[in-house]
């Protein structure tokens, strides 16, 4: 039997053939692997194209496969499938070679570029991209030698793309590209291309080659007939299978402590998290030991749980526990006989409030929202519980200050909220995760069999969490895994520090930066809702969106203001129609659960079937059109995402607006209310529509 590899395009191009005939090449394939030389597979060689390592494969009297031939080594690597012409004309413009810098092997298309490089005036006045770097500087980014000419004539970002969807230059390249053209030093392009220079390079060690974390990016090896097999069922969803070279770096190999990945909408850091999880699962954690991989929300925790089962084997998957964290320390303290319930009754919590908020000194007038906004952003996250600890708690970031006597004078009130908490066998989800890690550092034998925590959505846990999470695990190699993004923080968390936690990531930080959901045309608007919005990085530094962008183009996002609610549902449905959309792919987004029930009862008054998302499930059904809120969509991704009801009043929500306690506080909520639209219209693979009626958002109503 010979080794099969598949490029990531030969999937993209499978996927565009019908069922019978992807079915017909998954065969010939697996014939292949058994017996190249099969009569039936019509084995040819295409000498007369530009790369005499092709050849070409019959799937059926029409389909050909095009795919590269390192004979020595018993190894074929798939490319690209499709009818007979359209297959040989990819064919006879592409060359696959060992870059000889890198290592990395390289697909990319040749005809174009040359036409480009040597077509129009000689000489030129316009500057180019990469004029300051020399051609070898650009050769050991990774840059082919045939493709110097068209990198030389690059004067736009606009023409660097164009190059990246020809395919004139590999993946990688166009990353590194893309730094430099960001302002980004040309060391930090190097890095983004490849982590390690290779020692030397063997242009003709397809092997070698293969095992690169650049070219693993963009190729998977399948050595026998099970992993072939367990290739091409895969193959529909490539995140399973192919990692960019940021990725697989962080993924694979020991960590010598906390390590923390950051990264805007769509750059794949759960699918980091969760391939992280599996390695571990692999090769640390012992046979009593497991991974607690856990998240913010039950429904993200359920979708995580739903996709580790596409990826890991049986073995794999019995040593993760996939648990919100607040399920997870609610399951162990019942375990020791707690005795007190979680606070999840936001009418109940209202009610103790109220009945606190009458110890409020009668020569005050600070509001009940201060109070509120008091207990939750410097009394919960310091563990204040006396009035001199309050005395001397910081109160950075606070819009209302408060002298010593002050607040002597009102430590009564939260002194009563807490009895009324306790009266009522209540405690809230910072008190529990205080209670869990002092019980586990008062008691070790407690501690969970843990090698490992991974940490998902990071931003949306508060320091108490953190505490915990470190207690969790022995500090050590392979301990805890972070990843986050502040510009998707949506629950109203204090910024948390890691370093304040006991979690050391200095050296283990790590940022990604590609987009591989979104269009850069949809990314562009949900980053400018985010303008001048400072963002932190999890451990008191401030993050950026410096070098995040988008492989895909498509569209502008459509933005468009209605008369009414009637007028609004039409047009979703036209669009739906006009764009030729699958009802189940799509997803129509609102602020609040009201206005999101008003706007499936003017969609179904139009015959539309419509599923509203409350908790993961299954498969929506052909034909239903998936409806959700601002907080339910985060996790999720579909092919287009209506924001719907984008209106004065409605984005951002007034009510949230209104119960600031004073302009510190407004600041906060706004940011968390712009944070919401960002995560929604990046929820879109294709294309984004921001629709309203009436006085449209003032965040949209000049577009």
């Amino acid at each position: 039997m010979v080794s099969v590899a598949f490029s990531e395009k030969y999937f993209d191009s499978l996927l565009k053939l019908t069922p019978k005939e992807q079915s017909q090449a998954n065969r010939a394939v697996m014939q292949f692997q058994h017996d190249p030389q099969h009569g039936g597979l019509h084995y040819e060689k295409l000498t007369r194209f530009r790369d005499s390592k092709l050849r070409s494969i019959r799937a059926n009297q029409d389909v050909r496969i095009i795919l590269a031939s390192a004979e020595k080594e018993n190894l074929y690597l798939m490319l690209y499938v499709d009818h007979h012409e359209q297959a040989y004309d990819w064919a006879a413009k592409r060359k696959l070679e060992i870059n000889p810098n890198t290592g990395a092997l390289q697909v990319y298309r040749v005809e174009e570029q040359v036409q480009q490089a040597t077509s129009g005036p000689a000489t030129t006045t316009v500057a180019g991209l990469f004029d300051e770097l020399r051609d070898r500087q650009l050769l050991q980014l990774g840059v082919p030698e045939e493709a110097l000419p068209l990198v030389r004539a690059m004067q736009s970002e606009e023409d660097l793309n164009a190059a990246q969807a020809a395919e004139q230059i590999p993946p990688e390249v166009y990353d590194g590209l893309f730094i430099l053209m960001a302002g980004g030093s040309y060391e930090e392009a190097c890095l983004e291309v490849m982590s390690v220079p290779p020692a030397q390079v063997d242009t003709d060690d397809f092997s070698a080659a293969l095992a690169r974390p650049e070219s693993r990016a963009v190729f998977t090896v399948a050595e026998d007939e099970q992993a072939l097999q367990e290739v091409l069922n895969q193959s529909i969803e490539k995140w399973r299978v192919f990692l960019h070279p940021a990725q697989r770096r962080l993924v694979e190999g020991k960590k010598n402590g906390p390590v923390r990945v950051l990264g805007g909408a769509g750059t794949g850091k759960t699918v980091v998290a969760m391939h992280r999880a599996k390695w571990l699962a692999r090769h640390v954690a012992a046979p009593d030991e497991t991974i607690l991989f856990t998240t913010f929300t039950q429904n993200l925790a359920l979708d995580i749980q739903h996709n580790l089962n596409k990826i890991c084997s049986r073995d794999e998957l019995a040593r993760i526990q996939v648990i919100n964290l607040d399920s997870w320390v609610v399951r162990f303290l019942k375990k020791q006989g707690y005795d007190y319930g979680l606070l999840m009754d936001s009418k109940q919590q209202n009610s103790l409030w109220e009945q606190a908020y009458d110890e409020k000194p009668a020569s005050s007038d600070l509001t009940l929202a201060f109070f509120r906004e008091e207990w939750a952003r410097v009394i919960q996250p310091q563990s204040v519980s006396s009035l001199q600890e309050y005395k001397k708690a910081s109160r950075i970031g606070r819009g209302t200050r408060l002298n010593r006597q002050l607040r002597v004078d009102i430590w009564p009130v939260f002194e009563r909220y807490r009895h009324l908490l306790a009266s009522n066998h209540l405690k809230e989800t910072d008190d529990i995760y205080r209670d869990a890690r002092q019980l586990i550092e008062a008691q070790p034998g407690l501690r969970p069999k843990l090698c490992s925590v991974v940490v998902d959505e990071a931003q949306d846990m508060g320091s108490q969490a953190f505490r915990l999470i470190r207690a969790l695990v022995p500090s050590g190699a392979n301990d805890l895994f972070i990843v986050g993004d502040g510009h998707q923080r949506i629950y109203g968390r204090n910024r948390v520090v890691l370093g304040q936690c006991g979690i050391d990531i200095r050296g283990r930080s790590s940022r990604l930066k590609v987009n591989y959901r979104t269009t850069d045309e949809t990314r562009r608007l949900a980053v400018s809702i985010l303008e001048k919005v400072e963002v932190d990085d999890l451990d008191g530094g401030q993050d950026t969106q410096r070098f995040y962008h988008s492989l895909m183009h498509g569209p502008a996002p459509e933005v468009r203001s209605f008369r009414d609610a009637e007028e609004q549902a039409s047009a979703i449905l036209a669009a739906i129609k006009a764009e030729e959309l699958a009802p189940e792919a799509c997803c129509v987004i609102a602020r609040t659960h009201r206005e999101l029930d008003d706007i499936k009862a003017h969609l179904e008054g139009r015959q539309q079937p419509c599923h509203k998302l409350e908790k993961s499930g299954g498969v929506t059904p052909a034909g239903v059109l998936n409806l959700a809120t601002m907080h339910r969509v985060k996790g999720l991704e579909f092919d287009a995402v209506f924001i719907a009801s984008a209106n004065r009043g409605l984005v951002p929500l007034d009510v949230v607006m209104r119960s600031a306690a004073d302009a510190v506080s407004r600041r906060h909520y706004e940011n968390e209310e712009r944070a919401l639209v960002y995560v929604s219209l990046t929820r879109a693979r294709k294309l984004a529509f921001v629709y309203g009626y009436g006085d449209m958002s003032e965040w949209f109503a000049a577009r």
